[in-house]
């Protein structure tokens, strides 16, 4: 049997009012359900000072021989801890620590030509390297410059990573989630409008990521003994949170 246009309008009206889930408000949307919602992508960012400096020195030992190569650093490293503890009046103090040996050996060399002996292996002079680094932090700022250059003048340290850190990161962290939700609801409210809906509440909150810069510099050469880095004004923490909101018709 033929249906008329006006009959199958009628029929396939009929058949979405009887859906499961199927709401609709006088004058509202019919195209919104009572499972309707809006998720966004809040992010959010906070700035702070940063309150101290954080950076690396190693201190090498080369030798012919493992035993002489440990020897020899374990009386060097003695002398960098001793001399690290001198600048404690400067704010410095040693977080850890932490040591490596390593050795070098030939590599192999293959002839030019096919049936050429192969040449003989390089020779290295001193294979083994013992390296202790340290990891120091500088209370305050301002007596950065000052301690790191102390320390390069001692001709014991080579000077690497150097980052700024503040002292209660979670804190600053929180401040950045606190921002990413009010991104998230200025976001959600400003499509609601757009689209002439409201916002019933909201069904589900996921975290996203939340990080702080890291802001520094690193491989200071090995002959720098005045040392002048200039600290950023502020650091910089960033968050993001997804927010799902159920909607309805106004």
């Amino acid at each position: 049997m033929r249906l008329l246009p006006f009959a199958a309008s009628l029929l396939l009206t009929a058949v979405a009012l009887l859906r499961p889930g199927f709401a609709q408000t006088p004058g509202g949307n019919p195209l919104l359900s009572s499972g309707s919602v809006l998720t966004v992508k809040g992010a959010g960012k906070f700035v702070q000072k940063p309150d101290y400096g954080r950076f690396e020195v190693s201190v090498t030992t080369r030798g012919k021989t493992l035993e002489t190569t440990v020897t020899a650093h374990e009386e060097r490293a003695g002398s960098a801890i001793t001399a690290l503890r001198r600048f404690e009046a400067l704010g410095v103090g040693i977080e850890k620590s932490r040591f490596r040996l390593d050795e070098s050996r030939p590599g192999y060399q293959a002839p030019r030509y096919p049936g050429d002996r192969p040449p003989p292996p390089e020779r290295v002079e001193t294979p083994f390297t013992a390296t202790t680094t340290f990891t120091l932090k500088v209370g305050g700022i301002d007596n950065l410059n000052t301690a790191m250059s102390r320390i390069a003048e001692t001709g014991l340290f080579h000077i690497e990573t150097v980052t700024f850190k503040v002292e209660n990161e979670r804190a600053a962290l929180l401040e950045a989630r606190r921002a990413a939700m009010t991104d998230a609801r200025e976001q959600a409210k400003v499509y609601a409008e757009a689209a002439d809906i409201r916002l019933v509440e909201i069904s589900a909150i996921t975290d996203g990521e939340a990080s702080p810069s890291e802001v520094g510099a690193a491989d200071m050469p090995r002959s720098a003994r005045r040392i002048q880095l200039v600290p950023p004004a502020t650091l910089s923490f960033d968050a993001t949170v997804n927010v799902t909101w159920r909607i309805a018709p106004h």
